[in-house]
């Protein structure tokens, strides 16, 4: 990686205690979690979006890192279950 390589995405302090909380990756320093969190975003085989915000799964069952569509920042870490998907799709 070079030294002048920006992230495709933030993180805001919200998303960084919700990570760590959902992920059991509580001590894990801050720039090694950021990494960890860009792989599995770039490894991830399923994705959801509404016209705000883009809903990427994790490993961790139902575990979804929600991205702000504008401000390309990750928001959150949140579980979503299937009928909740739907309600988000079909209510945007």
């Amino acid at each position: 990686m070079s030294y002048y390589y920006k992230h495709e995405y933030g993180f805001s302090t919200h998303s960084i205690q919700r990570i760590r909380q959902r992920l059991n990756l509580a001590d894990e320093e801050e720039f090694k979690l950021k990494e960890k969190i860009l792989k599995m975003i770039e490894k991830s085989t399923y994705s959801f979006e509404t016209s705000k915000n883009i809903y990427i799964k994790t490993p961790k069952n139902d575990v979804y890192f929600v991205i702000d569509r504008n401000l390309k920042t990750i928001i959150t870490a949140t579980p979503i279950s299937a009928s909740k998907q739907l309600y988000l799709i079909e209510n945007e």
